[in-house]
């Protein structure tokens, strides 16, 4: 019996070593992590639990016994709460750690703290604490009172609590972390299912063996830290930073296999699951504009790729980067793919550069456009015809019936004219009432038929002013190119035309004499 007994002693002592390493541990890497001042506290209330039980053992009377007791609880009643408060802070629900609900957390440990101290004037914790020899040792056999039920039924709840959390958190973590949450779930279980064994008395001679069985969960929470670097990367920054983070980022080892990525990356890029970890992405990975712009990056040491896939049922655009990740000890270990969805910014530098080339009113090209592209065609020495065109007596429209009408005009005109250009046409709004055409590979006389087409149909079909039908009509003027000439020299042509179609009685179509340069 005194060997057995010897030997509870000795883990427990070596129990709480481990406690002291492993809260050096904590304190030396303290800002790896969110939940590094509390797994502090859980070691230093642990501490003073386990090394005060100790004391209980070897204790030689009654009073050294009373007085280890109540040592113990300066450190026993804090350590479920803290640890549910590191599940809380390992699972992402800091947030919910307020003021009031710490104050709350930990208002029945202090007033445990408090009866067990006053204990001997009310009784409310221990009714009574007696002593037997047992060998050399002097065992404790107490009676709980009120107060010890509530503080246990609560050390229990916490631990339950803590738990259930990081079970649930588990769903959803990857395989790189069930490691540390297996520590952590056993560190939470191991010692309330052995407290429970001791309150039901199976526990050998009836003594509290949670102290010692912490020797169990300490040396698991050691190796965590040794083998997987608990304390300095946990899922908690892997969750407010790697998994909230709005570009999609995947970590790759240096054979290509995925090593983690974020759900981000799981949106953006197609058959990215969980069990994907391990694989090479080629193996999951769909996009094989991703894997084109990846086998880029190691061939020409690009580190910013642009390019675009499908992505909901829709064509979206990112920019891949690419970075190498490196040990300590400088040696490659792989490389870091962040996938930013620039969709909304390439629609928007769409948008304003179709803004700076199209005319607000009617949509058609607008004429800086128009004479940057037809200018391009004639250098390329294509063959160009213009059709300049305006609005006959637009003037009379805006008085008689208003802006608007005239407006409302223009989008008229417009929208007929662009019906009849060919599809390798060109149409612009010139200025004002003024429309002209470009017309690629196209004869004058086939340019002319074109202005003939455009000018019956603006003639037959009027356009409505509120309830009000108004008919208008338009004069054109038909130039094309002859021999080599610049646009300056064609717009001229054109434009001549256009006012010899006036001069001449309006709502007609007028050829420009077609001259050498």
């Amino acid at each position: 019996m005194t060997i057995e007994l010897f030997d509870i002693v000795v883990v427990t002592a070596v129990s709480g070593t481990l406690n002291v390493i492993l809260g050096i541990f904590a304190y030396i890497r303290r800002r790896g992590f969110l939940g590094s001042r509390t797994f502090i506290w859980i070691c230093v209330t642990s501490c003073i639990y386990i090394f005060g039980h100790t004391f209980e053992l070897i204790a030689s009377s009654r009073e050294e016994i009373e007085w280890t007791i109540a040592f113990q609880y300066l450190g026993l009643p804090f350590i479920s709460p803290f640890n549910l408060v590191l599940a809380m802070q390992f699972a992402g629900f800091d947030k919910w750690l307020t003021r009031k609900t710490m104050m709350f957390l930990f208002s029945i440990p202090v007033t445990t703290v408090i009866l067990v101290f006053t204990n001997n004037w009310h009784h409310l914790f221990y009714k009574s604490i007696s002593v037997y020899p047992v060998d050399s040792y002097l065992l404790t056999d107490i009676q709980p009172g009120p107060y010890y039920v509530i503080h246990g039924s609560y050390t229990f709840g916490c631990l339950f609590a803590g738990i259930s959390i990081l079970l649930w958190y588990g769903r959803k973590a990857k395989s790189a972390y069930r490691f540390q949450l297996a520590t952590m779930i056993l560190g939470f279980s191991l010692p309330m299912v052995t407290s429970f064994l001791y309150l039901i008395g199976l526990t050998p001679y009836g003594i509290d063996l949670v102290p010692a069985v912490m020797c169990v969960t300490s040396a698991f929470y050691l190796l965590a830290i040794l083998s997987s670097n608990m304390l300095v990367v946990t899922p908690i920054a892997r969750d407010h930073v790697f998994e909230h983070i709005r570009d999609g980022v995947l970590v790759l080892d240096t054979a290509g296999l995925v090593v983690d990525f974020n759900r981000s990356a799981a949106r953006v890029v197609t058959g990215l699951t969980n069990a994907s970890i391990g694989k090479p992405l080629e193996a999951v990975s769909k996009e094989h504009r991703l894997i084109e712009a990846l086998q880029k990056t190691e061939s020409a040491a690009f580190d910013k790729l642009e390019r675009t896939w499908e992505c909901g049922g829709k064509q979206a655009h990112f920019v891949v980067h690419t970075s190498p990740l490196f040990k300590r000890n400088g040696q490659m270990a792989g490389q870091t793919i962040v996938i930013s969805d620039v969709t909304k910014e390439r629609n928007m530098m769409d948008a304003l550069e179709k803004m700076a080339f199209t005319d607000g009113l009617t949509k058609l090209y607008n004429r800086t456009y128009f004479m940057k592209r037809s200018a391009e065609w004639l250098e390329e020495n294509r063959s160009v015809s213009l059709i300049m065109f305006d609005i006959d007596h637009f003037k009379r429209v805006n008085d008689t019936y208003g802006h608007q009408a005239g407006d409302e005009a223009i989008r008229h005109v417009a929208a007929i004219s662009r019906q009849h250009v060919p599809c390798h046409g060109l149409i612009a709004r010139y200025g004002g009432e003024e429309f002209i055409i470009a017309l690629l590979d196209v004869s004058l006389e086939s340019a002319f038929a074109v202005a003939e087409e455009i000018r019956w149909s603006i003639e037959q079909e009027p356009f409505w002013a509120g309830e009000q039908a108004i008919s208008i009509t338009a004069s054109f003027g038909v130039a094309a190119q002859s021999e080599q000439q610049n646009i300056d020299v064609l717009l001229f042509q054109a434009d001549q035309a256009l006012y010899t179609a006036k001069a001449s009685g309006r709502n007609m179509v007028k050829k420009a004499l077609q001259t050498s340069k």
